[in-house]
């Protein structure tokens, strides 16, 4: 059992981080208050012009807020001479925006009408930050914009321009396996939740964004939290966390289709539907689409199909949501990359190779091995959530998900570099000792994976601000295999949908955790933030065919946190936030059932564990650890008429960390081991300018220093390279976005530009191993017509990715690098009934 707290030590890292805290200090000296105007009322039910008590009312991007009394009467102090937007607040009513001038003292009464819920409460507030005075650092994208700039784009895309944020295809252009960072730290280490429901795979901490084609058509809003996070259970959120809430129901009816194309021969189909409210308490939603490409890298094809399907019921007191969602996927295989000096060879950068070498001179091909057009990929993993929230009074609330995923599939993937001890047909499995594996030898890796789980939670709320209690309860199950799927001249028990498992194996995850939160309003201008989670995961793997291996590995955490966010003017605020998390390996990193037929010759793959005295495994003593996160972020945030300027700065800590040790498993994903000390720290600068009413500039810079502190690699022979001092692979030093927007009633245009620094491929600093640098400039437009059909609108889009037409890679492992697509296009037709 483990139970891991670390702490930084790093000193010339801490007296960089102090000198951060006196500048941010020095900042907030010339801010003060001005002159100021009363806007007062009340807010009364649009149903029966009750008051309603408890709603929150707040200021559209600043702190200053106020909650209404027992006669539904508030009262604010404002800025006098400038126009303001005040949201109205209250659980079981819809949100209201209210413009204010305020060139004098005003009184207002703001009817707030009932319903449909707009995402489950245990969405909002454990896993998203919705409260001007939070201290974690966060960036937002909300539906306004994310229907303007989506197309067919995965979530990583569509979040790669905020700060920090760095994403790669492994097709090349966005549609597929595609990989997001957050500090540079891989999607492994950032907690994924979509209506707060964990969405990391319990065994290997990815996010296979593949199994959710089109999602971006349903967002209502993405916050990506970079650090620990505020998520207070789900898996570790060590780079940070993405939260993702799906479209709201609405109580009108709506209609929508869409259709587009593009290049790589990408099309585009979606139909969308929403009931409206029917007997007063009930409405239903639907989408189904398909997205197809040929994708930019040779056999790179998809064929996504996709649905969402929701129900809701409300009442005055409560509200519940079922929602299904997935849908079949298949997909030619691409997940190796290319040598580094074919970039500039149009042809030679769409190549889709399942191996390749290099000669002497390290600058041609001495080899290659073709993708076949069977390697191929067919998976579902169907989603269904069951979201209830419940305000017991004006103070307790409950709150309860419950989840299922159930997903099952395959890869067929080349199988003629295997021998008969790799597959098991040798005489000691009763096979002849003349047989020879094929040239058209397949291989069908098959995967099953079922999950439940339960997220029930319970907030108090009151003047001295909000009190969180609640739990996470999954249970995980798995089934591998592996056979030959097909081999001319094999016999036929070895080959087929019936043929015999060179490999089987089940695995299981059980996690339990507890947490607790509380928001403290310590005056008006101080709010302190304290969390607490305690969790419980155990690994498993069992019924292993032909070794026979079976193993729990238990973990116990403990990961606090906490931060103090302080109004500094009613312009500006300060903040910081202290954590410490601790993240499990992946069961990989324990053991590699799937590749347990791997010849001796070659480098066998064994339990990584320690050894007793008899020779067997000490299944309780793993040899890779946990990696434990100590850090602390420092921010400010400015906000005013004009737009908004945000500084952070941050200190991680750690111990242990997974890092790539050299090598590839057979899917291409890197290996990995523990570092024994790593920090990184960076400075992060965002903001957005309002140029005009309809011109607005917005973007962001991020520069980090990420290196291994203590770390040595051995080789096959037990020789020591020291690698302390390295920068740590995968982590570019410096990230910069900037957006121009330009909107005119039915007109949006908008430019981005990307920049992305260089990076190591490998952690011994080979500049032969390195991605460089590169400058991406992307274009979104629309125009909306209005009044063209007697009913409903017609939007018209297009968009234009690496309009300089730049060759480049967007990332390596090892010597392998992966293309991003040249110029190309996407446009469509969007029509909609609302």
């Amino acid at each position: 059992m483990a139970f891991f707290i670390s702490t930084g030590r790093d000193a010339k890292g801490w007296k960089r981080l102090s000198k951060s805290i006196i500048f941010l200090c020095l900042l907030t000296i010339s801010f003060g208050w001005s002159q100021t105007v009363v806007v007062s009322g009340k807010v009364l039910s649009a149903e029966n012009h009750e008051p309603l008590e408890g709603v929150n009312l707040y200021l559209k991007n600043a702190a200053v807020g106020t909650s209404s009394n027992l006669r539904g009467a508030f009262r604010l102090q404002l800025p006098a001479g400038k126009k303001h937007y005040l949201i109205a607040s209250y659980v079981g009513y819809a949100e209201k925006e209210v413009e204010i001038q305020t060139r004098r003292d005003t009184s207002l009464t703001i009817m707030l009408s009932r319903r449909i819920l707009d995402g489950p409460i245990v969405t909002a507030v454990a896993t998203q930050v919705n409260d001007p005075a939070s201290s974690t650092t966060y960036s937002e994208i909300r539906k306004e914009e994310l229907s303007r700039r989506y197309t067919t784009q995965d979530i990583p895309e569509l979040l790669a321009e905020l700060p920090s944020t760095t994403f790669y295809s492994e097709g090349g252009n966005g549609i597929g396996y595609n990989y997001l960072s957050i500090r540079g730290f891989d999607q492994r280490r950032i907690a994924v939740m979509i209506n707060g429901v964990p969405q990391n795979d319990p065994e290997d901490h990815n996010v296979y964004w593949v199994n959710f084609p089109d999602l971006g058509a349903n967002i209502q809003s993405i916050q990506s939290q970079r650090g620990a996070g505020n998520a207070f259970y789900g898996p570790a959120a060590i780079g940070g966390s993405i939260n993702i809430k799906t479209d709201h129901f609405s109580p009108t009816l709506k209609l929508k289709a869409d259709f587009g194309r593009g290049s790589f021969n990408t099309e585009k189909k979606s139909f969308y539907f929403n009931s409206g409210l029917m007997a007063d308490h009930y409405l239903i939603y639907g989408r189904a689409s398909q997205i197809t490409s040929d994708g930019y890298r040779d056999r790179a094809w998809v064929d996504f199909k996709s649905f969402f399907i929701g129900a809701a019921r409300y009442d005055k007191n409560s509200s519940l949501r079922l929602h299904f969602y997935g849908g079949p996927i298949r997909d030619g295989l691409v997940y190796n990359g290319l040598p580094r000096f074919v970039n500039n060879d149009d042809k030679l950068r769409r190549a889709n190779w399942s191996y390749f070498g290099v000669d002497s001179t390290g600058k041609k091909v001495a080899y290659f091995g073709e993708r076949r057009s069977d390697e191929t990929e067919s998976f579902s993993q169907p989603h269904v959530e069951l979201l209830h929230e419940w305000q017991i009074n004006k103070e307790w609330q409950l709150n309860n998900t419950l989840f299922y995923i159930n997903g099952a599939g395959y890869f067929d993937y080349d199988g003629s570099w295997g021998t008969p001890e790799y597959f098991r047909l040798t005489p000691a499995y009763g096979y002849d000792s003349t047989l020879t594996i094929p040239g058209d030898a397949l291989i069908r890796a098959w995967v099953e994976n079922s999950q439940i789980g339960w997220l029930p939670q319970v907030k108090l709320n009151n003047r001295q601000g909000e009190i969180l209690i609640g739990a996470e309860l999954r249970y995980h199950r798995s089934l591998h295999w592996g056979r030959l799927q097909k081999g001319s001249g094999l016999p036929a028990s070895v080959t087929g949908d019936d043929a015999r498992r060179y490999y089987s194996y089940r695995g299981g995850k059980e996690i339990a955790s507890l947490y607790y939160h509380q928001n403290y309003r310590w005056s008006d201008r101080i709010n302190i933030q304290a969390d607490m989670q305690l969790t419980y995961k155990n690994y498993r793997i069992f019924d292993e065919a032909f070794v026979g291996n079976s193993f729990n590995v238990p973990y116990l955490f403990i990961n606090p946190r906490m931060g103090l966010n302080m109004v500094i003017n009613k312009n500006s605020r300060a903040y910081f936030s202290l954590y410490s998390t601790s993240r499990e390996p992946r069961l990989k990193n324990l053991y590699d059932a799937g590749e347990a037929s791997t010849p001796a010759s070659w480098g066998a793959v064994l339990p990584e564990f320690e050894l007793k005295d008899d020779g067997t495994y000490d299944f309780s003593r793993p040899l890779v650890k946990p990696e434990t996160l100590s850090g602390i972020d420092i921010g400010y945030r400015l906000l005013q008429e004009w737009g908004n300027i945000n500084v952070n700065v941050y200190y991680m800590d750690f111990l242990n960390e997974i890092v790539k040790k050299g090598g590839l498993d057979r899917f291409g994903q890197p290996r990995t081991g523990n570092a024994e000390r790593t920090l990184h720290y960076g400075l992060e600068l965002s903001g957005r300018w309002n140029i005009m009413p309809q011109l607005a500039f917005s973007g962001n810079v991020s520069y980090s220093r990420n290196k291994l502190v203590t770390y040595a690699v051995f080789n096959s022979s037990g020789q020591k390279t020291d690698l302390s001092g390295n920068p740590i692979a995968g982590f570019p030093d410096l990230v910069a976005n900037g957006r121009l927007t330009y909107r005119e009633r039915g007109v949006y245009l908008s430019l981005l530009a990307k920049y992305v620094g260089a990076q190591y491929t490998d952690n011994f600093k080979n500049e032969q191993n390195r991605v460089e640098a590169y400058t991406l400039l992307n274009f979104n437009g629309s125009y909306t017509f209005r009044d063209l059909l007697p009913s409903g609108s017609i939007t018209l889009y297009f968009q234009v990715n690496n309009m300089l037409d730049n060759r480049y890679w967007s990332y390596g492992e090892g010597n392998a690098f992966f293309p991003g697509a040249v110029r190309n296009f996407f446009g469509g037709l969007r029509y909609a009934f609302e």
